[in-house]
């Protein structure tokens, strides 16, 4: 069973877990207030031996790009993921795209996120 709406807060987790009601949580950073508590959860699960899946809520390449980097670093991030919002856009934010390949969203190796969004294209998408 995976907590995935059930699952929003780090005391959410500590409920899920105390009543062992989920074997899996579905990690979303923007559901969850960010990575701050989005890890705060990870690492619950991790406590508590429960698996966590990196879900998707459709964001651009910056916020699949921080839900990635967690997935990379919380141990308990076992049971795949998700992130595929960038390849639902029409327009790419990012100077280089995030890189998919052999069934694989690969880390990008830039700083902070690894990503530098493409200001041209923000200007481009920006209303007035």
């Amino acid at each position: 069973m995976m907590a995935d709406e059930s699952l929003r807060t780090p005391g959410d987790a500590l409920l899920l877990t105390r009543l062992r009601a989920a074997d899996v949580f579905s990690l979303k950073t923007t559901k969850s207030g960010g990575l701050r508590h989005t890890r705060a959860i990870a690492d619950i699960a991790a406590a508590a031996g429960v698996a966590c899946h990196v879900g998707t809520s459709i964001e651009t390449p910056v916020g699949t790009a921080a839900s990635l980097q967690l997935a990379c670093t919380a141990p308990a991030a076992t049971w795949g993921s998700e992130l595929f919002g960038p390849l639902l856009m029409t327009a790419d934010l990012v100077t280089s795209p995030l890189r998919y390949a052999d069934g694989e969203l690969h880390l990008p190796t830039g700083p902070g996120l690894g990503v530098e969004l493409d200001m041209t294209v923000v200007k481009a998408l920006a209303r007035d």
